[in-house]
């Protein structure tokens, strides 16, 4: 790698490192040691447990450990390397009082001051930086989640409260346009991610498929056609479910999108800016895959294949070319049309696929801990495409999978339609 290469890679490191820390300075103390779900982590755990990656990864091969408390800390924050020995359990982050957020903040700034001393070294090898870029992508993925949990902490108390003040509401009341379809002929295309440029071991290999004709709906589902579902009877007609979602929706008592409230008769909203009137030109959001599934069978459509999405999103490269590699934390964090990337809605939200999330032909993992990374849940979850307001934008690219459980909700998703020709 050449000095410039090696000095915009150690750039990236130190910028990511300081927005991850910028996302947590609008935080309260006791917002960062909450967990109100099980699948929520504390701010503070996701603050020490991208630490942990460098300092287990890189830092301790090379007996540079950080901390006297290493082995404690390596139990705390692992999440789920089970090659790496035993860890604390997920749903029981919330239990830890200790170590402090300002001990966590002390860990980081050792970690980040080590990292940068072996930069300036010159004496990281070439798998040494392989690693170290992938820590960056794998912190810019925990900034997504951190905005997932923080939204949920704060958008779960009895009186919601706001982590960012609220965008120009002027500007989102944009009308909505008509829903239209765009057409695709039966083709052979290539699908995975190409060698040049960062990707993850789940976008490969790059392979062939076969996709038979189809149309996709043009935008996002919004609130309002969204609301029109639950006021048919959505909730409450079995034969628009998938059997477990059935039994998801009857067992959780679910009977509408994850943020939405129901004050006086009249519907509110919670996004991070805080609780707001219900607008029905914005996409509705947070929506499982069993929901998203049961609206397009209600509509007489379905869900895309990841694989329809991948091609229209392939169509134009320009799409994935963002300006920076990052979510801006002085935006208010709105899916609005007005903050699409593209036509194509492109950034929005993530956007649920009926593929399940299954390994591409000649699929392989490595034989090291970092093998654990995607391959282990390629199961019961299905494939999410396109990005979100959330994500870090270089990581909105046509071959990313993103993939959650068919209940999850917390993510930033959304529903796009496709139907067959």
């Amino acid at each position: 790698m050449t000095e410039d290469l090696l000095s915009s890679l150690q750039q990236l490191f130190v910028e990511v490192r300081q927005q991850t820390e910028q996302i947590c300075a609008k935080l309260e103390i006791e917002d960062q040691v909450v967990q109100p779900a099980a699948f929520v982590s504390p701010p503070k755990w996701h603050l020490a447990h991208t630490s942990w990656f460098f300092d287990c990864f890189i830092l301790e091969p090379l007996n540079l450990a950080q901390t006297s408390k290493s082995p404690q800390y390596h139990f705390l924050f692992n999440s789920y390397y089970k090659s790496l020995g035993s860890h604390w359990l997920q749903s029981s982050r919330g239990q830890l009082s200790r170590p402090t957020v300002q001990e966590i903040m002390s860990y980081r700034h050792r970690i980040t001051e080590a990292i940068v001393a072996l930069f300036e070294s010159y004496s990281l090898s070439k798998q040494q930086l392989e690693v170290l870029g992938v820590g960056i992508q794998h912190e810019q993925q925990h900034q997504e989640l951190l905005l997932m949990d923080i939204k949920f902490i704060l958008g779960n108390q009895p009186w919601p409260e706001a982590y960012q003040q609220a965008a120009d509401a002027d500007k989102l009341l944009l009308p909505a346009r008509a829903l239209g379809w765009l057409e695709s002929t039966e083709n052979i295309s290539l699908f995975g991610a190409r060698l040049t440029g960062f990707s993850y071991d789940n976008e490969r290999p790059r392979h062939r498929r076969w996709i038979s004709g189809f149309q996709l709906a043009d935008r996002l589902i919004n609130n309002g056609e969204y609301m029109d579902f639950m006021t048919d009877g959505g909730y409450r007609r079995p034969e628009l479910w998938l059997s477990d979602g059935w039994d998801w929706v009857q067992q959780n008592q679910i009977c509408h999108p994850l943020y939405w409230r129901k004050q006086n008769h009249h519907w509110d909203e919670y996004h991070l800016s805080g609780l707001e009137p219900l607008n029905p030109n914005l996409p509705v959001s947070h929506i499982s895959f069993y929901e998203a599934d049961a609206y397009a069978r209600w509509l007489g459509a379905r869900l895309p294949t990841e694989f329809e999405l991948e091609a229209y999103c392939s169509k134009d490269k320009a799409l994935f070319e963002k300006e920076t590699a990052f979510w801006d934390p002085d935006e208010t964090v709105y899916p609005s049309p007005e903050r699409a990337c593209d036509a194509f809605d492109t950034g929005l939200l993530w956007q649920w696929t009926n593929s399940a999330y299954a390994p591409y032909p000649g699929f392989k993992t490595t034989n090291t801990a970092l093998g654990e990374y995607n391959g282990k849940f390629m199961a019961n979850q299905y494939v999410l495409k396109g990005g979100s307001v959330a994500t870090p934008k270089h990581h909105m690219r046509a071959s990313y999978r993103n993939f959650y459980r068919p209940s999850d909700r917390w993510a930033f998703t959304g529903i796009r339609l496709a139907r067959d020709l």
